[in-house]
């Protein structure tokens, strides 16, 4: 039943954590904005896909996307993002306002992706 709820409201807090990464964008903490998007994504799946967060891994993700059919590009899509994430997070210059815009969207759109391909 938890697992049930869990699943139906990953797409729920996934949107709250990027409107948590939002409010980060406002208030010029762009390190905690890349966490909060890796966080929203990585949960998203967890959640989504019932995988513990010790099983958590972009191979994993690659097996649950290809087991439930969801497209090539969308798990690309996926995995790219946390890969950019993670890279930016980590170079000294991560504040281009253009590219965080830009990867808030993205999260966006993907998680809209794979909702919409589940279905």
């Amino acid at each position: 039943n938890s697992i049930e709820q869990k699943n139906k409201k990953a797409n729920k807090i996934a949107q709250k954590r990027l409107k948590n990464a939002q409010k980060c964008i406002k208030n010029g903490d762009f390190n905690l904005f890349f966490e909060e998007i890796e966080k929203s994504l990585w949960g998203y799946f967890a959640d989504k896909f019932e995988v513990s967060s010790a099983d958590l891994s972009k191979k994993t993700i690659s097996a649950y996307f290809r087991h439930t059919k969801i497209n090539e590009k969308t798990e690309i899509n996926f995995i790219s993002l946390i890969d950019e994430c993670e890279l930016i997070r980590y170079s000294p210059n991560n504040n281009d306002n253009n590219k965080i815009e830009l990867i808030l969207e993205k999260a966006k759109s993907i998680i809209i992706d794979v909702e919409t391909e589940l279905k």
